[in-house]
């Protein structure tokens, strides 16, 4: 059923253990991925390999029952910090949890939203567990406000906004990814196959990806 939500037919479908889903996490108020049909459409590129992106939205779910099922198809779970990436913990034995870090420049409030030495309080839930958890820091160009000032003024804009509602603030505004973040975390992590956790590693790093906790095959902990 979540293959045809991707919108593959039953033809298309030999096996369905042999495809990846990966789910976008999407929302309709406060912290929406803007673009995400973007990524939805880049990730077309790899229906060959057998990978899919589908938008994941708890909201439009009926029931808790129905929302573990779907997480629990999920081979990659993408989102932005945030409460929905606690259903993480329901993706299968060597799921991905991807977590998108928000932008939040020195002077702003809630640097721990975008840790990268350590697990976010977010992330903790997946610490030591038989899951994947890495994360990607955003930047500046995924923050749509005050694009219409110079750098000069874009503080003051993004302050002013901070005092009037919180718009600023990483918890209420809403935020755009490059597709290039989702199909490199396909490529180069998903796609590998390889539970060496030196090879994880080295491949997180290399991606710009922050790898908190790796289910593989190096030592006894699970652990970096």
């Amino acid at each position: 059923q979540t293959l045809s939500v991707a919108g593959l037919s039953p033809e298309e479908v030999d096996d369905v253990d042999e495809w990846k889903i990966v789910g976008l996490t999407d929302r309709k108020s406060r912290r929406i991925w803007l673009n995400i049909d973007d990524s939805v459409r880049a990730c077309d590129g790899f229906r060959q390999q057998k990978v899919v992106c589908i938008t994941v939205n708890v909201e439009e779910t009926a029931s808790p029952e129905e929302q573990l099922l779907m997480h629990s198809s999920l081979d990659v779970f993408v989102g932005i910090h945030g409460s929905q990436l606690t259903q993480g913990i329901f993706l299968p034995r060597q799921g991905y949890i991807l977590e998108l870090l928000p932008w939040i420049p020195d002077w702003s409030w809630g640097a721990w939203a975008a840790r990268t030495d350590s697990p976010t309080p977010l992330g903790i839930i997946f610490h030591n567990t038989n899951l994947n958890h890495l994360g990607y820091a955003l930047d500046r160009d995924s923050v749509p406000l005050c694009r219409h000032v110079n750098k000069t003024d874009e503080t003051d804009c993004f302050k002013a906004k901070l005092k009037r509602g919180r718009s600023f603030s990483y918890d209420q505004r809403n935020f755009e990814v490059d597709s290039d973040v989702v199909t490199k975390f396909i490529s180069s992590i998903l796609l590998q196959n390889s539970t060496n956790c030196d090879s994880m590693k080295s491949r997180a790093a290399e991606n710009d990806f922050v790898l908190y906790n790796a289910y593989c095959s190096h030592g006894a902990e699970n652990e970096f």
